[in-house]
């Protein structure tokens, strides 16, 4: 049986969010907003806050990690749920990370996406089939491949030497974008070479990685981050002279590193 809810449909195409509010209309869902973008429903304030937020990706549009924090806040009640274009297991991460509560992909059968949106308003995290296969390819990935040897054998740009100083610090994307006057999604793009070029899965690990390889951090006032020097005992402990890099990514942004994220 399906559960009632209200429901609200964000999404750059009209015809496709009007085919969603007949489609659920059917399974007694009422539509009670209908907008392009995510400001259109921040703008709305919208009376009922218990509803259910489906986010409608296409190839023009990826939704911003701090515009969901953002209706996250206003409207602390909604389940959100993302209909991706196709599985990234990164952006997941960082949707879930904010507080989406489902996260699709548009190949899901109409059937079980209605079962799915059902389990979401009843409080249930909904996560991609495809996400049990990339957990199997990561696995081996891990067993396979190592970390690179060295920054140089890394072949790191200059610019993504750049945006690796500033994961070393801890810094979100927007901050990397506005120290670096580029768009957040060239630093994502950069974020991504990265983590390839080093062999890590996460932001974090490069972080970790990169400190270790004695690459110094940028932090928010632009200045270089000062490596602290452990004094460790001997046996269990690393020399003394071991610089061991104290920044927001290891041990301040401690954040980054809960839970699954710390995988991502």
């Amino acid at each position: 049986m399906t559960t009632a809810s209200k429901v609200v449909l964000i999404g750059r195409s009209s015809i496709i969010r009007e085919g969603l509010r007949c489609l659920l209309a059917e399974q007694n869902r009422q539509v009670i907003f209908s907008g392009f973008s995510l400001e259109d429903l921040q703008k709305a304030n919208v009376a009922a806050s218990d509803f259910l937020l489906l986010l409608i990706e296409d190839k023009r549009s990826e939704w911003d990690g701090d515009a969901l924090e953002a209706i996250h806040r206003q409207y602390p009640a909604g389940r959100i749920t993302i209909l991706a274009n196709e599985f990234d297991f990164s952006a997941m991460l960082e949707a879930f990370r904010v507080g989406v509560e489902g996260y699709l992909t548009k190949d899901v059968p109409w059937e079980r996406l209605i079962g799915y949106l059902d389990l979401i308003t009843l409080g249930e995290k909904i996560f991609p089939s495809q996400l049990a296969q990339k957990l199997i390819d990561r696995s081996s990935t891990y067993d396979h491949v190592p970390n690179a040897a060295t920054i140089d054998s890394a072949n790191i740009s200059a610019r993504e030497l750049e945006i690796l100083r500033r994961l070393i610090a801890g810094l979100p994307n927007k901050v990397i974008s506005r120290q670096l006057s580029i768009s957040e999604a060239t630093v994502k793009v950069h974020v991504k070479a990265v983590l390839r070029k080093l062999r890590v899965t996460n932001r974090t690990q490069a972080a970790i990685w990169a400190a270790t390889q004695g690459l110094q951090g940028m932090g928010m006032d632009g200045e270089l981050t000062a490596p602290i020097t452990a004094t460790p005992k001997i046996g269990g402990q690393a020399p003394a002279s071991t610089p061991v890099y104290q920044t927001n990514a290891m041990a301040g942004g401690g954040r980054m590193a809960e839970a699954q994220l710390a995988h991502a």
